[in-house]
């Protein structure tokens, strides 16, 4: 068996790749980020029987040789004789071939090798001019590194395990490259076991269905189930937007009498005039949350209305304001179910913090917006996965009141895949 690494700026050019050079039913061994892009390895002749020697062999002869066989060896040496060596001058790659020759390897793996000694209380090497052993010295030099060296040799234990199941190996790359945390991979994988045997097809099904099961979606719109709801997010995920959607949904299902709408946005002079237009033209009552009239005033006024929509201010996540919103909505005496608005346009680090700034708030779940504008839907059904976030609403346009729908696993799974293989064919 030979195996074959391809580079690129970024997944997706790395891909490009294996698919021109070996097509679709390519094996793809390990998908890591390395210095200015990514790396992907393939196996050019795999055969499903091959063991993990096969591959560590094949790995082996492509990128080390018999040189750097003999300085693995003489670096061994030097390490279990107790030298001292200055990690100073070390490149990374010295760096990464003197911890495999010493086995240490995150969460207690090894490399093969004999397990060490668990203490060195009868171990009495030299000692230095400055009253510290050489062998004190070295493990210092070390530890100083090892923190930096955990998610290099987590990779290698990952890609070990791609050696003993390559079609889950597709699956993890397939779920990384889509925007999903290795976090919830792990877990993700731990439940559903896919068999060594099983091709790839079969394998992405097998995790399809699972998450089928794991998205979170309410059984019944809450515009019809009435009381007061209050939409959260920052500025520009489109919550007045979608207020105005639901609103309308609302209108054309029972009219416009027990409707009504509330802004806390005193930050932005549109703002009121944004909602009170929305307001004019469905025929409901509008009102806003201010210095002279707070939350509380504001909807023992409106306890007639069976429905109560809250448009927040949209606020960074950073600005201190934000807080005094949440303050807001906790202190008041009524009860307000809170939803998050998630633009499927974010990117991961951006939707996490989202989150993490407003989950305090108590989250009953969360709406998932611009959806027509997306490329991808993985990274916002990584995070709503990940946190067990309801989804609500799917908002995928401009038209009111058009362009929104309930939330369904079946709806929210069509996409993603849809995605996954768009994605792909690029």
């Amino acid at each position: 068996m030979r195996v074959k690494r391809f580079f690129g700026a970024d997944s997706r050019q790395a891909m490009r790749q294996v698919r021109d050079e070996l097509g679709d039913d390519a094996v793809i061994l390990s998908n890591k980020k390395v210095d200015n892009g990514v790396e992907i390895v393939c196996a050019l002749d795999y055969d499903g029987d091959a063991s993990p020697r096969n591959v560590a062999d094949a790995l082996k002869s492509a990128d080390q040789g018999e040189a750097l066989q003999r300085e693995l060896d003489e670096a061994r040496q030097r390490i279990l004789s107790g030298a001292s060596f200055d990690t100073g001058g070390e490149n990374a790659f010295q760096r990464k071939a003197r911890v495999r020759q010493l086995g240490i390897l995150s969460d207690g793996y090894s490399e093969g090798m004999d397990a060490p000694p668990s203490s060195y209380e009868d171990y009495s090497p030299p000692v230095t001019r400055g009253g510290h052993s050489a062998s004190d010295q070295a493990m210092q030099a070390m530890q100083s590194e090892i923190q930096s060296l955990r998610d290099l040799l987590k990779e290698q234990m990952r890609e070990q395990d791609s050696y003993r199941n390559p079609a889950e190996a597709l699956v993890r790359n397939r779920l990384l490259m889509a925007g999903f945390s290795d976090t919830y991979i792990k877990r993700l994988l731990k439940l559903v076991k896919i068999n060594p045997e099983s091709d790839n097809k079969t394998a992405w099904q097998q995790i399809l269905d699972r998450l089928k099961g794991e998205v979170q979606t309410l059984d019944e719109e809450f515009i019809d189930k009435g009381g007061v709801v209050a939409l959260l997010g920052p500025t520009g995920v489109g919550k007045t937007t979608t207020i105005s959607k639901l609103a309308a949904r609302y209108v054309l299902n029972h009219g416009a009498d027990g409707l009504a709408l509330v802004t806390t946005d005193c930050y932005r002079i549109a703002a009121y005039e944004q909602l009170r237009t929305v307001g004019r033209i469905l025929g409901v009552t509008v009102r806003v949350v201010d210095e002279n009239n707070s939350l509380d005033m504001t909807l023992r006024s409106l306890r007639g209305k069976s429905l109560v929509l809250i448009d927040t201010a949209g606020l960074n996540v950073r600005d201190p304001n934000l807080q005094t919103q949440v303050d807001l909505l906790a202190s008041a005496q009524a009860r307000i179910r809170r939803f998050l608005v998630l633009p499927t346009t974010s990117q991961a680090r951006v939707l996490l913090d989202t989150y993490d700034a407003y989950r305090e708030a108590g989250l009953n779940g969360c709406i998932l917006t611009k959806l027509d504008e997306a490329m991808h839907l993985g990274e916002v059904l990584g995070l709503v996965l990940e946190k067990r976030l309801p989804v609500s609403y799917l908002t995928n346009g401009q038209k009111i009141p058009d362009d929104v729908q309930l939330a369904s696993p079946t709806s929210i799974l069509a996409r993603f895949v849809r995605d996954v293989e768009r994605s792909e064919e690029t």
